[in-house]
């Protein structure tokens, strides 16, 4: 996930928070505390990190946007903590094929520090006079085999993780000692601290035993590690400000788990059971009348002109195809009339002396034959790459298309496709506007101050 989406976590519905005039105010803030949601604050401390790591990646970013944001997921938080549906669906446990939430947190923690103090962690690296975080060891890393092995080892292939057993020993050894400070005490990575941080694909380079891996992986904890280490020590937080960092990157995660849950934030391929629940109860009048305001999303080719080249080797195809695109970037020349030279040079199809022209190819004719399929989905104006003709009994042979007009039209309103697409968008819309009204809801109810002065 991009970091300035969850930092400023306005993805959908912060129109619901779109400003200040309605909030309810009981009482001045102190100077230090931007916002209190329900008696839990954001310090201003803590607003300072978010719109430091907001405006790395875009400078234009207002301080009331992040805050906006932040409130936002604080609300949203206590949502997917008291919304009757998570309780009836449960969260989906990524933990077996992704990161467990403890490392997600984590994840993100380390992504919003190192944006927000990136100048003051490049200073303090230098001063440490350390390389790289390995450099932080005050031992070897223990990475044999022979320690290493009865761990990882896995019991039996229909398991892609440690037992128990393996689990509770790896949690004993240390196979990283490291120290980022003389008066800071040696600190410890074990096996499992690494082995539980890692997704299904990674864990298998563990079972592996690939230690080119896992010595990779321990100088990225570590990094990570030291930028916690810096940010709890040397950034000037609070002990409070800091903890209000992670309730706020926390709340950035419950958002997502209820935008998930609701059907709002899935990806593309992913089988979303809401929104085909919705979609499924779209009327045929509601799927006509956005088409009518949306047709241009329905549009579709109805036929092409086109004409083609064939010759009988692959070398000379791209000879061929070489040739006819140099003269195609030549902006005094005339690249469809360079392809029927080419043709009368070059084709060995029996329409060369017509100039290989296939005529209009509809919808209908493109199924004639495997040549007139292609040129139908051709770009207008730029010659095809060669293709080669099917697997058939006869020698082999390649094509080059020239598509010089294409004529473009609406797919019909009763077609599977139009119903399909537009049921989901119509379902979409739908989703949103609820999602709007809950957190609309939500906002009303709850006792929202903010501290103008920080803005």
């Amino acid at each position: 996930m991009g970091l300035h989406r969850w930092v400023l976590a306005i993805g959908f519905a912060a129109v619901a928070l779109a400003g200040y005039a309605s909030w309810q105010r009981w009482g001045p803030l102190p100077d230090n505390v931007a916002a209190s949601v329900d008696g839990s604050v954001i310090p201003v401390d803590t607003l300072n990190v978010f719109v430091a790591a907001a405006q790395r990646s875009e400078p234009q970013v207002s301080r009331e946007t992040v805050l906006k944001g932040l409130v936002e997921n604080r609300l949203l938080a206590a949502l997917a903590h008291d919304h009757d549906d998570l309780a009836a669906h449960g969260h989906a446990d990524t933990s077996r094929v992704g990161y467990d939430a403890q490392t997600r947190h984590e994840q993100q923690r380390f992504k919003l520090i190192r944006t927000a103090f990136a100048d003051d962690l490049r200073v303090a690296v230098e001063e440490s006079g350390m390389a790289d975080s390995l450099d932080y060891l005050t031992e070897p890393l223990l990475l044999s085999e022979d320690a290493l092995a009865p761990l990882l080892s896995l019991e039996q292939a229909l398991y892609a993780t440690m037992t128990e057993a393996q689990q509770q020993a790896a949690s004993q050894l240390a196979i990283a000692r490291y120290r980022f400070a003389e008066d800071q005490p040696e600190q410890t990575l074990t096996l499992w601290d690494l082995y539980r941080r890692q997704n299904i694909q990674l864990k298998v380079q563990m079972h592996n035993l690939n230690t080119g891996f896992i010595r990779e992986a321990i100088k990225q904890q570590l990094t990570m590690e030291f930028v916690f280490y810096w940010f709890d020590q040397h950034s000037g937080l609070s002990a409070r400000a800091i903890a209000a960092v992670d309730d706020c990157i926390d709340d950035a995660m419950s958002r997502d788990e209820l935008l998930h849950d609701l059907g709002l934030m899935h990806d593309i391929h992913d089988d979303n059971p809401q929104l085909r629940a919705l979609a499924a109860e779209v009327s045929k009048d509601q799927i006509a009348a956005y088409y009518q305001q949306h047709q241009d999303e329905f549009t579709r080719v109805e036929r092409v002109h086109a004409y083609h080249l064939r010759v009988n080797s692959q070398a000379e195809a791209d000879r061929i195809y070489s040739e006819l695109r140099a003269i195609q970037q030549d902006d005094n020349a005339n690249p469809g009339e360079a392809f029927v030279d080419a043709v009368a040079r070059y084709s060995v199809a029996g329409d060369r002396e017509q100039g290989g022209a296939l005529g209009w190819v509809d919808r209908d004719s493109r199924e004639d034959h495997w040549t007139r399929a292609l040129a139908f989905v051709q770009p207008v104006q730029r010659v095809s790459p060669p293709f080669r003709s099917p697997a058939t009994d006869s020698a082999p042979y390649w094509e080059l298309l020239w598509v010089d007009q294409k004529e473009m039209g609406y797919q019909r309103v009763d077609s599977e496709s139009v119903r399909y697409r537009a049921a989901q968008a119509i379902a979409r819309e739908q989703m949103q506007q609820r999602f709007q009204i809950l957190l609309a809801d939500a906002t009303e109810a709850a006792a929202l101050r903010v501290n103008h002065e920080v803005l």
